[in-house]
């Protein structure tokens, strides 16, 4: 019968420490999840301006501007220091919509960086440049759903 009892109360206390163990690892999770979404809607908000700017220059442009002409954005749009490079991992934790919808404003973001720094010469570059001008537009179209899901994570 003290055999039983000990087995019995191993087994217990096995599947308590394996209980407790989960839950924090539950916990902790949740936690880096919400400090990772955090620390994305604060850089997304900080690009939001220039992304504002510019889809507002290229959908009006400024007096004696034609909006098919080429534009050069001097600055990057994206460089290695955002988070996005540093938590790819973590974005995919996230859920399904959350976590598209990033990849998906990140890979504007980086094809229109890719596409800012073809070289005026290049035999498409008038081309490019539209592209990398509705690349940014659509980055910034994703913003305000974006924020949204950011917030709720």
């Amino acid at each position: 019968m003290e055999v039983i009892c000990v087995i019995i109360g191993g087994i217990i206390g096995g599947i308590i420490g394996f209980a407790s163990s989960y839950f924090m690892w539950n916990v902790q999770t949740r936690y880096e999840r919400k400090n990772v979404a955090r620390a994305l809607y604060m850089e997304i908000s900080s690009l939001e301006g220039r992304l504002k700017a510019y889809t507002e220059a290229f959908k009006k442009p400024p007096p004696g501007c034609n909006p098919e002409d080429p534009v050069k954005i001097t600055q990057p749009l994206y460089t290695e220091e955002l988070l996005f490079s540093s938590f790819r991992k973590e974005i995919s934790s996230f859920n399904k919509e959350l976590s598209n919808t990033l990849f998906q404003f990140y890979i504007h973001l980086l094809e229109a960086e890719k596409l800012r720094q073809i070289d005026k010469k290049d035999m498409f570059a008038i081309q490019l440049n539209k592209i990398m001008k509705d690349q940014i537009v659509e980055a910034y179209r994703l913003l305000p759903d974006l924020k949204k899901l950011l917030e709720k994570e």
